[in-house]
């Protein structure tokens, strides 16, 4: 197997489902509060790869593949409500609804709020709807991140400087709402503290396409971020810190992603490797109606009627198989209602 820097594109998808599945499979644990066992114990080894701060990384980096070849900024948009923010609507809108029918102190600003993903900004996380929240963010800020990062005259040289402007300006807003604004900062910190990923993401995409990272270039790459998690880790161990512990994490991604590539190539075509890369691929495929799904469902179970007869391995085990039994046909309604959408006239071509 060739190791180069668009083995990531390659296996994209394959990369989102193993994030996908890991997600669900950590989730299955933490919705009964299970923290102990071997079982969990490998839940938590699955989340290291890729996890939520993976998918924002392939998010970034899937993105700079899309608008590098198009940049019709208002096509982009289009895009994005149609592929993000209308299937998280067509939902979510059964079960806030039911909320805001039947669940006491739940009213029309929080029905409002979660329905328009804006919720999150002010009231911090609801059902795991973080990661829809902080997506809708950065799919609107997007355009402006591109054309600050890859300008005309810019070279990779310049790319890398302007990339680690825009990540030091992250970084820093980061810390300063950690210093001077704690409360808001816990408040939402599960989902500010990823951005980061879809910043390096978007690099990634940059170095990867039209193999403007050579090979040697990328097992460079590799090799010093190796040597960095490697370190960091060390480190982590016998030193407290906040900051710290957030940069092992960094480059616990980072050498995670690449490695997963490699580990999927070298299992070829063979019937073994077309079995891990079509397992997890199914997840990636499925991925977006799987995350909504199977937590709208556990919340339905654990804030309705069913709460008081269905225990809580039942309410985590209901969750996932509905998602995953339903994930495809929902993906097809949902494709059929975007197809309306976009071939309707009155809105324009989108």
């Amino acid at each position: 197997m060739r190791i180069k820097a668009d083995n990531i594109s390659t296996y994209r998808q394959a990369l989102v489902g193993f994030a996908m599945f890991a997600v669900m499979f950590s989730h299955w644990f933490g919705f009964q509060a299970i923290n102990s066992g071997i079982p969990y114990k490998i839940s938590t080894l699955l989340t290291k790869p890729v996890f939520t701060e993976g998918l924002l990384f392939l998010s970034g980096f899937g993105l700079y593949y899309s608008f590098s070849k198009n940049q019709d900024i208002k096509g982009f948009y289009k895009r994005r409500l149609l592929r993000l923010f209308i299937p998280f609507l067509i939902l979510s809108f059964p079960l806030y609804t039911f909320f805001l029918a039947a669940r006491e102190g739940y009213g029309f600003t929080e029905y409002v709020g979660q329905l328009s993903t804006t919720y999150f900004w002010f009231g911090g996380n609801y059902g795991g709807m973080w990661y829809v929240s902080v997506s809708v963010l950065l799919y609107l800020l997007f355009p402006f991140v591109y054309k600050t990062i890859f300008r005309q005259d810019g070279n990779n040289a310049s790319v890398i400087v302007r990339t680690a402007v825009v990540l030091g300006v992250v970084y820093l807003a980061l810390w300063g709402l950690r210093s001077f604004a704690g409360d808001y900062y816990d408040l939402v910190e599960i989902g500010i503290v990823k951005i980061p990923f879809f910043i390096i993401g978007i690099l990634a995409g940059f170095a990867a396409k039209d193999n403007r990272l050579s090979d040697t270039g990328y097992h460079i790459c590799l090799a010093v971020i190796t040597l960095a998690y490697l370190i960091l880790t060390v480190v982590n161990h016998r030193v407290d810190g906040y900051w710290l512990n957030h940069a092992t994490g960094v480059f616990q991604k980072l050498f995670f992603i690449p490695l997963l590539c490699i580990v999927l190539g070298f299992l070829g075509n063979g019937w073994i490797g077309k079995a891990v890369t079509g397992f997890f691929g199914w997840f990636g495929k499925y991925s977006l109606e799987l995350y909504i799904l199977h937590l709208h469902f556990y919340m339905f179970f654990h804030y309705g009627p069913l709460n008081a007869v269905l225990p809580d391995v039942a309410q985590a085990s209901l969750a996932m198989l509905l998602a995953l039994l339903l994930c495809r046909p929902v993906n097809k309604l949902l494709a059929w209602i975007t197809a309306r959408i976009r071939n309707d006239k009155s809105l324009g071509t989108v």
